[in-house]
Protein backbone atom coordinates (compact mmCIF):
# COMPACT_ATOMS: atom_id res chain seq x y z
CA UNK A 1 0.00 0.00 0.00
CA UNK A 2 0.95 3.21 -0.34
CA UNK A 3 -0.25 6.49 0.44
CA UNK A 4 -1.17 7.14 -3.58
CA UNK A 5 -3.65 4.27 -2.71
CA UNK A 6 -6.38 5.98 -0.56
CA UNK A 7 -8.60 8.77 -1.93
CA UNK A 8 -11.26 11.31 -1.30
CA UNK A 9 -14.86 11.91 -2.46
CA UNK A 10 -13.33 14.85 -4.21
CA UNK A 11 -10.59 12.92 -5.85
CA UNK A 12 -7.74 15.24 -4.99
CA UNK A 13 -4.40 13.89 -6.13
CA UNK A 14 -2.22 11.52 -4.49
CA UNK A 15 0.20 12.06 -1.98
CA UNK A 16 3.63 10.64 -1.97
CA UNK A 17 5.11 8.68 1.27
CA UNK A 18 7.13 11.40 3.26
CA UNK A 19 10.18 9.46 2.84
CA UNK A 20 9.17 9.53 -1.43
CA UNK A 21 8.92 13.28 -0.81
CA UNK A 22 12.51 13.65 1.01
CA UNK A 23 13.95 11.68 -1.88
CA UNK A 24 12.71 14.05 -4.61
CA UNK A 25 13.99 16.99 -1.97
CA UNK A 26 17.52 15.10 -2.14
CA UNK A 27 17.07 14.58 -5.77
CA UNK A 28 16.43 18.78 -6.13
CA UNK A 29 19.10 19.34 -3.91
CA UNK A 30 21.81 17.24 -5.61
CA UNK A 31 21.18 19.22 -8.27
CA UNK A 32 22.53 22.03 -6.99
CA UNK A 33 26.18 20.38 -6.23
CA UNK A 34 27.94 19.83 -9.68
CA UNK A 35 31.26 18.12 -8.37
CA UNK A 36 28.69 15.45 -6.24
CA UNK A 37 29.35 13.03 -9.29
CA UNK A 38 33.10 13.09 -9.17
CA UNK A 39 33.82 10.84 -6.55
CA UNK A 40 31.41 8.10 -7.46
CA UNK A 41 32.53 8.19 -10.54
CA UNK A 42 35.86 7.96 -8.94
CA UNK A 43 35.49 5.19 -7.71
CA UNK A 44 33.41 3.48 -10.20
CA UNK A 45 30.13 3.96 -8.28
CA UNK A 46 28.03 4.77 -11.43
CA UNK A 47 24.71 4.37 -9.71
CA UNK A 48 25.57 6.92 -6.65
CA UNK A 49 25.56 9.61 -9.47
CA UNK A 50 22.93 12.42 -9.71
CA UNK A 51 21.33 11.14 -12.63
CA UNK A 52 21.40 7.50 -11.89
CA UNK A 53 19.65 8.42 -8.27
CA UNK A 54 17.41 10.88 -9.47
CA UNK A 55 16.45 7.97 -12.12
CA UNK A 56 16.09 5.16 -9.36
CA UNK A 57 13.88 8.10 -7.08
CA UNK A 58 11.30 8.37 -10.01
CA UNK A 59 10.81 5.01 -10.79
CA UNK A 60 9.64 4.37 -7.39
CA UNK A 61 8.02 7.21 -7.81
CA UNK A 62 6.30 5.70 -10.67
CA UNK A 63 5.38 2.11 -9.47
CA UNK A 64 3.88 3.50 -6.34
CA UNK A 65 1.77 5.95 -7.78
CA UNK A 66 0.49 3.46 -10.57
CA UNK A 67 1.88 6.45 -12.64
CA UNK A 68 -0.58 8.80 -11.99
CA UNK A 69 0.37 12.43 -10.85
CA UNK A 70 1.69 12.74 -7.27
CA UNK A 71 1.67 15.72 -4.18
CA UNK A 72 5.04 16.21 -3.37
CA UNK A 73 5.92 18.41 0.13
CA UNK A 74 9.43 18.73 -0.69
CA UNK A 75 12.08 21.24 0.92
CA UNK A 76 11.76 23.71 -1.72
CA UNK A 77 7.53 23.89 -2.21
CA UNK A 78 4.54 21.94 -2.27
CA UNK A 79 3.99 20.80 -6.13
CA UNK A 80 2.31 18.46 -8.39
CA UNK A 81 3.91 16.66 -10.29
CA UNK A 82 3.44 14.12 -13.33
CA UNK A 83 5.17 11.09 -13.93
CA UNK A 84 4.26 10.68 -17.11
CA UNK A 85 5.39 12.72 -20.87
CA UNK A 86 1.57 12.35 -21.73
CA UNK A 87 0.34 13.15 -18.68
CA UNK A 88 2.03 16.32 -18.08
CA UNK A 89 1.21 17.45 -21.64
CA UNK A 90 -2.86 16.42 -20.94
CA UNK A 91 -2.36 18.61 -17.68
CA UNK A 92 -1.14 21.44 -18.68
CA UNK A 93 -3.56 21.56 -21.57
CA UNK A 94 -6.13 21.28 -19.68
CA UNK A 95 -5.25 24.19 -17.44
CA UNK A 96 -4.76 26.33 -20.59
CA UNK A 97 -8.18 25.33 -22.07
CA UNK A 98 -10.03 26.48 -19.10
CA UNK A 99 -8.10 29.51 -18.64
CA UNK A 100 -6.26 28.14 -15.07
CA UNK A 101 -3.00 28.61 -15.95
CA UNK A 102 -1.06 31.53 -14.68
CA UNK A 103 2.68 32.11 -14.46
CA UNK A 104 5.65 29.78 -15.52
CA UNK A 105 8.84 29.79 -14.47
CA UNK A 106 11.77 27.76 -14.93
CA UNK A 107 13.61 25.63 -11.96
CA UNK A 108 17.17 25.70 -12.82
CA UNK A 109 19.74 23.47 -11.92
CA UNK A 110 21.11 25.67 -9.47
CA UNK A 111 17.67 25.83 -7.87
CA UNK A 112 17.14 29.29 -8.67
CA UNK A 113 13.22 30.62 -10.59
CA UNK A 114 13.46 31.96 -13.90
CA UNK A 115 10.42 33.91 -15.32
CA UNK A 116 9.81 32.20 -18.68
CA UNK A 117 7.03 33.51 -21.61
CA UNK A 118 4.08 30.77 -21.59
CA UNK A 119 3.83 28.28 -24.82
CA UNK A 120 2.37 30.24 -27.91
CA UNK A 121 1.18 28.40 -31.21
CA UNK A 122 3.60 29.68 -34.01
CA UNK A 123 1.54 30.28 -36.64
CA UNK A 124 3.81 29.69 -39.63
CA UNK A 125 5.60 26.80 -41.04
CA UNK A 126 9.73 26.22 -40.39
CA UNK A 127 9.61 25.85 -44.20
CA UNK A 128 8.51 29.14 -44.89
CA UNK A 129 11.17 30.59 -43.21
CA UNK A 130 14.14 27.95 -43.27
CA UNK A 131 15.61 30.70 -46.11
CA UNK A 132 15.58 33.97 -44.25
CA UNK A 133 16.56 31.83 -41.35
CA UNK A 134 19.81 30.08 -43.22
CA UNK A 135 20.62 33.69 -44.91
CA UNK A 136 20.47 35.51 -41.25
CA UNK A 137 22.93 32.77 -39.69
CA UNK A 138 25.30 32.91 -42.53
CA UNK A 139 25.73 36.65 -42.03
CA UNK A 140 25.96 36.19 -38.67
CA UNK A 141 28.63 33.83 -38.54
CA UNK A 142 30.42 36.14 -40.68
CA UNK A 143 30.60 38.26 -37.97
CA UNK A 144 31.41 35.65 -35.08
CA UNK A 145 34.41 34.73 -37.45
CA UNK A 146 35.38 38.69 -37.66
CA UNK A 147 35.25 39.21 -33.26
CA UNK A 148 37.96 36.29 -32.48
CA UNK A 149 40.90 37.08 -30.63
CA UNK A 150 44.74 36.38 -32.24
CA UNK A 151 44.26 32.98 -30.83
CA UNK A 152 40.68 31.98 -32.66
CA UNK A 153 39.03 32.37 -29.47
CA UNK A 154 35.34 33.97 -29.12
CA UNK A 155 34.86 35.88 -26.14
CA UNK A 156 31.53 35.12 -24.28
CA UNK A 157 30.36 38.86 -24.61
CA UNK A 158 31.25 39.00 -28.32
CA UNK A 159 29.19 36.01 -28.81
CA UNK A 160 26.19 36.48 -26.49
CA UNK A 161 25.88 40.24 -28.76
CA UNK A 162 26.18 38.28 -32.01
CA UNK A 163 23.64 35.70 -30.76
CA UNK A 164 21.12 38.37 -29.79
CA UNK A 165 21.49 40.16 -32.66
CA UNK A 166 20.67 37.09 -35.18
CA UNK A 167 17.70 36.15 -32.79
CA UNK A 168 16.26 39.49 -33.07
CA UNK A 169 17.23 39.72 -36.77
CA UNK A 170 14.79 36.80 -37.30
CA UNK A 171 12.30 37.57 -34.92
CA UNK A 172 11.90 41.51 -35.70
CA UNK A 173 13.49 42.03 -38.94
CA UNK A 174 16.51 43.99 -40.12
CA UNK A 175 15.60 47.22 -38.41
CA UNK A 176 15.67 45.55 -35.16
CA UNK A 177 18.85 43.66 -34.90
CA UNK A 178 21.00 46.40 -33.24
CA UNK A 179 18.40 47.17 -30.89
CA UNK A 180 20.21 45.80 -28.18
CA UNK A 181 18.13 47.12 -25.07
CA UNK A 182 15.07 44.83 -26.47
CA UNK A 183 17.86 41.73 -25.25
CA UNK A 184 18.70 43.65 -22.08
CA UNK A 185 14.87 43.76 -21.25
CA UNK A 186 13.91 40.25 -21.82
CA UNK A 187 17.21 39.22 -19.83
CA UNK A 188 15.64 41.60 -17.02
CA UNK A 189 12.20 39.86 -17.00
CA UNK A 190 13.49 36.78 -16.74
CA UNK A 191 15.23 38.24 -13.69
CA UNK A 192 12.45 39.39 -12.01
CA UNK A 193 11.98 38.74 -8.11
CA UNK A 194 8.14 39.17 -7.75
CA UNK A 195 5.25 39.75 -9.79
CA UNK A 196 5.13 43.45 -9.58
CA UNK A 197 8.83 44.23 -10.75
CA UNK A 198 7.86 41.12 -13.59
CA UNK A 199 4.79 43.63 -14.71
CA UNK A 200 6.81 46.10 -14.74
CA UNK A 201 9.31 44.65 -16.96
CA UNK A 202 7.23 43.04 -19.15
CA UNK A 203 5.04 46.04 -19.81
CA UNK A 204 8.77 47.83 -20.67
CA UNK A 205 9.34 44.98 -23.19
CA UNK A 206 5.86 45.18 -24.91
CA UNK A 207 6.63 48.23 -25.69
CA UNK A 208 10.13 47.98 -27.07
CA UNK A 209 8.50 45.27 -29.27
CA UNK A 210 6.11 47.49 -30.14
CA UNK A 211 7.65 49.45 -32.27
CA UNK A 212 8.57 46.74 -34.56
CA UNK A 213 5.92 44.75 -34.36
CA UNK A 214 3.32 47.35 -35.01
CA UNK A 215 5.35 48.65 -37.98
CA UNK A 216 3.75 49.23 -40.98
CA UNK A 217 5.60 46.69 -43.14
CA UNK A 218 7.14 44.63 -40.14
CA UNK A 219 10.06 42.29 -40.49
CA UNK A 220 10.85 38.52 -39.43
CA UNK A 221 8.27 36.67 -38.50
CA UNK A 222 6.01 39.66 -37.24
CA UNK A 223 5.24 39.88 -40.93
CA UNK A 224 3.48 36.25 -40.16
CA UNK A 225 1.52 36.86 -36.74
CA UNK A 226 1.06 40.52 -37.33
CA UNK A 227 -2.49 41.65 -35.75
CA UNK A 228 -5.13 41.55 -38.62
CA UNK A 229 -7.24 43.84 -37.02
CA UNK A 230 -10.19 41.90 -36.42
CA UNK A 231 -10.23 42.32 -32.43
CA UNK A 232 -7.71 42.87 -28.78
CA UNK A 233 -7.46 39.29 -28.51
CA UNK A 234 -5.26 38.26 -31.82
CA UNK A 235 -2.91 40.78 -30.89
CA UNK A 236 -2.41 39.71 -27.35
CA UNK A 237 -1.75 36.71 -29.61
CA UNK A 238 0.77 37.82 -31.62
CA UNK A 239 2.33 39.88 -28.91
CA UNK A 240 2.79 36.54 -26.78
CA UNK A 241 4.30 34.26 -29.99
CA UNK A 242 6.72 37.40 -30.95
CA UNK A 243 7.81 36.96 -27.36
CA UNK A 244 8.02 33.49 -27.07
CA UNK A 245 10.03 32.99 -29.98
CA UNK A 246 12.20 36.01 -29.35
CA UNK A 247 13.28 34.15 -25.71
CA UNK A 248 13.75 30.69 -26.97
CA UNK A 249 15.46 31.24 -29.94
CA UNK A 250 18.04 34.14 -27.41
CA UNK A 251 18.46 31.12 -25.11
CA UNK A 252 19.07 28.09 -27.73
CA UNK A 253 21.78 30.52 -29.29
CA UNK A 254 23.63 31.97 -26.46
CA UNK A 255 24.13 28.54 -24.58
CA UNK A 256 22.96 25.57 -26.59
CA UNK A 257 25.32 26.44 -29.93
CA UNK A 258 28.60 26.63 -27.52
CA UNK A 259 27.60 23.57 -25.61
CA UNK A 260 27.12 21.87 -28.93
CA UNK A 261 30.82 23.39 -30.54
CA UNK A 262 31.78 21.58 -27.63
CA UNK A 263 31.00 18.66 -27.82
CA UNK A 264 32.00 18.40 -31.51
CA UNK A 265 35.30 18.46 -30.99
CA UNK A 266 35.51 15.29 -28.91
CA UNK A 267 33.30 13.34 -31.38
CA UNK A 268 33.92 12.08 -34.27
CA UNK A 269 32.65 12.14 -37.72
CA UNK A 270 30.19 9.69 -38.64
CA UNK A 271 28.90 9.44 -42.19
CA UNK A 272 25.60 9.32 -43.60
CA UNK A 273 24.76 12.30 -40.48
CA UNK A 274 24.65 15.96 -40.06
CA UNK A 275 27.04 16.59 -37.93
CA UNK A 276 25.58 19.99 -36.56
CA UNK A 277 22.03 18.52 -36.15
CA UNK A 278 23.55 15.47 -34.13
CA UNK A 279 25.47 18.08 -32.03
CA UNK A 280 22.69 20.49 -31.17
CA UNK A 281 20.68 17.27 -30.16
CA UNK A 282 23.23 15.91 -28.28
CA UNK A 283 23.64 19.14 -26.69
CA UNK A 284 20.22 20.08 -25.41
CA UNK A 285 19.75 16.35 -24.75
CA UNK A 286 22.33 16.14 -22.01
CA UNK A 287 22.59 19.89 -21.02
CA UNK A 288 18.49 21.18 -21.17
CA UNK A 289 18.05 24.99 -20.63
CA UNK A 290 14.82 24.26 -19.44
CA UNK A 291 15.11 20.85 -17.65
CA UNK A 292 11.90 21.43 -15.23
CA UNK A 293 9.04 23.90 -15.05
CA UNK A 294 6.47 25.05 -12.90
CA UNK A 295 2.93 25.78 -13.90
CA UNK A 296 1.16 27.85 -11.24
CA UNK A 297 -2.54 27.13 -11.37
CA UNK A 298 -4.63 29.98 -10.73
CA UNK A 299 -7.84 28.85 -10.82
CA UNK A 300 -9.75 25.75 -9.65
CA UNK A 301 -10.32 23.20 -12.59
CA UNK A 302 -10.66 19.43 -13.07
CA UNK A 303 -8.76 16.42 -14.95
CA UNK A 304 -9.73 13.18 -15.54
CA UNK A 305 -12.02 13.44 -12.43
CA UNK A 306 -9.29 14.88 -10.07
CA UNK A 307 -9.64 18.69 -8.77
CA UNK A 308 -6.44 20.92 -8.56
CA UNK A 309 -6.96 23.57 -6.68
CA UNK A 310 -6.22 27.08 -7.21
CA UNK A 311 -2.34 28.11 -5.78
CA UNK A 312 -1.09 24.75 -6.72
CA UNK A 313 2.30 24.36 -8.94
CA UNK A 314 2.83 21.67 -11.36
CA UNK A 315 6.04 20.32 -11.36
CA UNK A 316 6.95 19.44 -15.18
CA UNK A 317 10.21 17.85 -14.97
CA UNK A 318 10.94 17.63 -18.62
CA UNK A 319 14.15 16.24 -18.59
CA UNK A 320 14.01 13.95 -15.83
CA UNK A 321 11.10 12.22 -16.83
CA UNK A 322 12.61 12.03 -20.38
CA UNK A 323 15.98 10.31 -18.95
CA UNK A 324 13.66 8.11 -17.10
CA UNK A 325 11.92 7.29 -20.38
CA UNK A 326 15.63 6.51 -22.34
CA UNK A 327 16.59 4.02 -19.87
CA UNK A 328 13.39 2.09 -19.64
CA UNK A 329 13.65 2.09 -23.56
CA UNK A 330 10.59 3.78 -24.12
CA UNK A 331 9.88 7.27 -25.74
CA UNK A 332 11.74 8.94 -27.97
CA UNK A 333 14.25 12.26 -27.32
CA UNK A 334 12.52 15.49 -29.27
CA UNK A 335 15.13 18.11 -28.96
CA UNK A 336 12.78 21.09 -28.97
CA UNK A 337 11.24 19.76 -25.70
CA UNK A 338 14.10 21.42 -23.68
CA UNK A 339 13.76 24.73 -24.98
CA UNK A 340 10.40 25.04 -24.02
CA UNK A 341 8.73 24.78 -20.61
CA UNK A 342 5.38 23.01 -22.25
CA UNK A 343 5.99 19.24 -22.21
CA UNK A 344 4.29 19.04 -25.48
CA UNK A 345 5.61 20.10 -28.95
CA UNK A 346 6.69 23.55 -29.40
CA UNK A 347 6.95 25.08 -32.74
CA UNK A 348 8.83 28.13 -31.34
CA UNK A 349 11.44 25.42 -29.86
CA UNK A 350 11.60 23.62 -33.13
CA UNK A 351 12.74 27.18 -35.14
CA UNK A 352 15.12 27.13 -32.28
CA UNK A 353 16.84 24.12 -33.18
CA UNK A 354 16.83 25.33 -36.80
CA UNK A 355 18.21 28.18 -36.34
CA UNK A 356 21.26 26.56 -33.51
CA UNK A 357 21.83 23.66 -36.18
CA UNK A 358 22.34 26.47 -38.62
CA UNK A 359 24.45 28.62 -36.74
CA UNK A 360 26.66 25.57 -35.85
CA UNK A 361 27.00 24.64 -39.67
CA UNK A 362 27.95 27.96 -40.84
CA UNK A 363 30.80 28.26 -38.06
CA UNK A 364 31.92 24.72 -38.76
CA UNK A 365 31.39 25.28 -42.63
CA UNK A 366 35.21 26.76 -42.68
CA UNK A 367 36.34 26.73 -39.04
CA UNK A 368 36.84 23.53 -36.92
CA UNK A 369 35.99 24.58 -33.31
CA UNK A 370 38.70 23.88 -30.25
CA UNK A 371 37.40 24.03 -26.20
CA UNK A 372 40.02 25.94 -25.02
CA UNK A 373 38.56 25.25 -20.95
CA UNK A 374 37.36 23.01 -20.20
CA UNK A 375 39.25 20.39 -21.30
CA UNK A 376 36.57 17.37 -22.41
CA UNK A 377 37.23 14.19 -22.75
CA UNK A 378 34.99 11.92 -25.11
CA UNK A 379 34.44 9.01 -22.28
CA UNK A 380 34.31 11.00 -19.45
CA UNK A 381 31.65 13.91 -20.10
CA UNK A 382 31.13 16.48 -17.38
CA UNK A 383 27.55 16.23 -16.04
CA UNK A 384 27.25 19.71 -16.33
CA UNK A 385 28.82 22.32 -18.65
CA UNK A 386 27.14 25.54 -18.33
CA UNK A 387 28.09 27.87 -21.73
CA UNK A 388 29.21 30.75 -19.40
CA UNK A 389 31.66 28.31 -18.36
CA UNK A 390 33.12 27.29 -21.95
CA UNK A 391 35.93 29.32 -23.32
CA UNK A 392 35.78 28.54 -27.02
CA UNK A 393 38.08 29.61 -30.52
CA UNK A 394 37.24 28.85 -33.88
CA UNK A 395 40.30 27.75 -35.79
CA UNK A 396 41.02 28.11 -39.34
CA UNK A 397 41.66 24.30 -40.67
CA UNK A 398 42.32 20.78 -38.57
CA UNK A 399 46.44 21.57 -37.82
CA UNK A 400 45.61 24.66 -36.46
CA UNK A 401 42.51 23.38 -34.61
CA UNK A 402 45.02 20.73 -32.88
CA UNK A 403 47.66 23.41 -32.45
CA UNK A 404 45.50 25.33 -30.24
CA UNK A 405 43.91 22.46 -28.29
CA UNK A 406 47.79 21.45 -27.17
CA UNK A 407 48.90 24.55 -26.17
CA UNK A 408 48.47 24.96 -22.26
CA UNK A 409 45.67 27.43 -21.23
CA UNK A 410 45.41 30.79 -18.42
CA UNK A 411 42.43 31.94 -17.90
CA UNK A 412 40.38 30.17 -20.69
CA UNK A 413 43.03 31.84 -23.45
CA UNK A 414 45.10 29.56 -25.19
CA UNK A 415 48.71 30.65 -24.75
CA UNK A 416 51.10 31.43 -27.08
CA UNK A 417 54.38 28.95 -28.28
CA UNK A 418 56.60 32.39 -27.94
CA UNK A 419 56.47 35.75 -26.73
CA UNK A 420 55.95 38.73 -28.44
CA UNK A 421 57.58 42.41 -27.96
CA UNK A 422 56.63 44.80 -25.61
CA UNK A 423 55.44 47.22 -28.83
CA UNK A 424 52.83 44.63 -29.63
CA UNK A 425 50.91 44.24 -26.71
CA UNK A 426 50.98 47.68 -26.26
CA UNK A 427 49.09 47.99 -29.18
CA UNK A 428 46.61 45.41 -28.12
CA UNK A 429 45.98 47.09 -25.00
CA UNK A 430 45.73 50.57 -26.66
CA UNK A 431 43.41 48.73 -29.10
CA UNK A 432 41.64 47.51 -26.49
CA UNK A 433 41.23 51.21 -24.52
CA UNK A 434 39.86 51.94 -27.82
CA UNK A 435 37.19 49.63 -27.32
CA UNK A 436 36.37 50.38 -24.08
CA UNK A 437 36.07 54.13 -25.22
CA UNK A 438 33.49 53.59 -27.95
CA UNK A 439 31.29 51.10 -25.57
CA UNK A 440 30.83 53.70 -23.35
CA UNK A 441 29.97 56.20 -25.75
CA UNK A 442 27.70 53.72 -27.08
CA UNK A 443 25.52 53.21 -23.55
CA UNK A 444 25.92 57.07 -22.80
CA UNK A 445 23.69 57.74 -25.81
CA UNK A 446 21.46 54.55 -25.24
CA UNK A 447 20.89 56.64 -21.55
CA UNK A 448 20.24 60.13 -22.79
CA UNK A 449 16.97 58.50 -25.30
CA UNK A 450 13.66 59.53 -23.94
CA UNK A 451 12.07 56.14 -24.07
CA UNK A 452 13.42 56.31 -20.62
CA UNK A 453 11.33 58.76 -19.22
CA UNK A 454 7.94 56.65 -18.69
CA UNK A 455 8.52 55.28 -15.36
CA UNK A 456 10.53 53.90 -12.55
CA UNK A 457 11.97 51.30 -14.00
CA UNK A 458 12.98 52.92 -16.89
CA UNK A 459 15.34 55.50 -14.92
CA UNK A 460 16.74 52.67 -13.27
CA UNK A 461 17.76 51.23 -16.40
CA UNK A 462 19.60 54.61 -17.21
CA UNK A 463 21.20 54.86 -14.17
CA UNK A 464 22.45 51.20 -14.96
CA UNK A 465 23.64 51.97 -18.03
CA UNK A 466 25.19 55.27 -17.05
CA UNK A 467 26.95 53.35 -14.32
CA UNK A 468 28.45 50.87 -16.88
CA UNK A 469 29.56 53.48 -18.96
CA UNK A 470 31.59 55.09 -16.59
CA UNK A 471 33.30 52.03 -15.78
CA UNK A 472 34.18 51.27 -19.28
CA UNK A 473 35.93 54.91 -19.15
CA UNK A 474 37.79 53.97 -16.11
CA UNK A 475 38.83 50.88 -17.44
CA UNK A 476 39.99 52.85 -20.87
CA UNK A 477 41.87 55.02 -19.01
CA UNK A 478 43.91 52.65 -17.13
CA UNK A 479 44.53 50.37 -20.24
CA UNK A 480 46.04 53.09 -22.36
CA UNK A 481 48.68 54.08 -19.15
CA UNK A 482 49.40 50.22 -19.50
CA UNK A 483 49.51 50.99 -22.87
CA UNK A 484 51.71 53.91 -22.61
CA UNK A 485 54.10 52.19 -20.35
CA UNK A 486 54.40 48.72 -22.67
CA UNK A 487 55.93 51.66 -25.26
CA UNK A 488 58.40 53.52 -23.59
Amino acid sequence: MNASDTTTASRRPPKAWPLESALISAALAAQRVSWIDAPARALGLGPFTRQRLTRQVLAQLRRTAGGRPTRLRTAFGTFLMPLDADDARSLIDRAEEVGARGTVTALTAEGRRLRVTPHAALPVSLAAVRTEVREAVAGEAAEIHAARHADGSVARDDWCACTARLARRIVLGDAAADDSLISAILEAVAQAEDGTEYAARASALRRRLDVYVHAVHPGGLTGAVRDDGADEATGESRDAVVEHVLETLTRALADTVPQALALMTVRPLMPGTDRAERAVGEALRRYPPLAAGLHEVRAPFSWHGMTVDAGTEILCATAWLRDLDEAQRHGSHDPSTSLCAAPGPCAAAELAVLTAAELVRALTRHAEPVALAPRLTPGALPADLPAASLRLALADDADAAADLAARPVVDGCATPTAGQSPAHYAAVTEAGACSLEEHARKLTECARQSGWNHDAFGEQCRMTLLAHAERCTRAAADARRAAEWLAS
